[in-house]
C-alpha cells in the first residue's frame, strides 16, 4: 500500500528512509500511516512486492507443506530495493514497511531509521484472525493452524530478532499514540 504524500506537510531537504517491522498484527500497517499523516509523507509496503510463486516450508508440527509467507524468499527484495532507491532520488521521507525488511542487507542499508511495532503474541494473532477473516475470507481455525503450524516458526527466526535492530521500538498492546509522537518527533530531529 502507498500512501499519498500531504501536500504542505514535512517539507524535508534531504531524504530520510525510516524502517517499520514487527510482527504480524503487531500494527506495523496502521502505525506507518499515522506517522505518514504526522511527517507528511509517503509509505510503501513489502506486501506489494511478494513473489507470485511463493516459497514453501515444511511445518515442523506436522510435517506438512504449507506456503511460507514468512520467508525473505516470499518478497521481491531487489524490486523493493530499486523502488526505494527510486523514491529517495526525491527529497523528503519515506516510511517502508514489512514484517522481515531487516532480513534484506540491501534494504537495511538504505534505511536512516527503524521502528519496531511490538504487541504480544495474544493481540497479534487476535488481530491477524480479525483481519484474515475479513480480507482473505479464511475461517478462524485456518488462521490458527497457520499461525501454529508455520508462522510462528518463521516470525522467532527472522521477525523478534529484528527488535533489537531497531532504532525505536513502539508498543501498541494498548494503543500507541504517546510512542508514536516520541518517535516522530525523534524522527524530525533526524531527518
Amino acid at each position: 500500500m502507498t500512501y499519498p504524500v500531504k501536500p504542505g506537510k514535512g517539507c524535508f531537504m534531504k531524504s530520510f528512509v525510516i524502517g517499520i517491522c514487527g510482527p504480524s498484527g503487531s500494527g506495523k500497517s496502521t502505525i506507518a500511516e499515522k506517522l505518514a499523516g504526522m511527517l507528511g509523507c509517503e509509505v510503501l509496503s513489502s506486501d506489494r512486492f511478494f513473489k507470485s510463486e511463493m516459497p514453501t516450508m515444511i511445518s515442523p508440527v506436522d510435517g506438512k507443506e504449507y506456503p511460507d509467507w514468512n520467508n525473505p524468499d516470499s518478497v521481491d527484495y531487489p524490486a523493493l530495493v530499486r523502488a526505494v532507491e527510486e523514491k529517495k532520488k526525491e527529497a523528503g521521507l519515506l516510511i517502508v514497511e514489512g514484517c522481515i525488511i531487516l532480513t534484506c542487507q540491501e534494504l537495511r542499508d538504505l534505511l536512516d531509521y527503524v521502528v519496531y511495532t511490538d504487541a504480544s503474541v495474544e493481540t497479534c494473532l487476535f488481530r491477524r484472525i480479525a483481519r484474515n477473516v475479513k480480507l482473505m475470507g479464511l475461517s478462524v481455525e485456518e488462521i490458527g493452524e497457520y499461525y501454529l503450524k508455520c508462522a510462528r516458526y518463521r516470525e522467532k527466526e527472522y521477525c523478534i530478532p529484528q527488535k533489537e535492530k531497531a532504532d525505536f521500538v513502539v508498543s501498541n498492546e494498548y494503543g500507541f499514540d504517546a510512542d508514536l509522537k516520541k518517535c516522530a518527533e525523534e524522527i524530525k530531529a533526524k531527518a
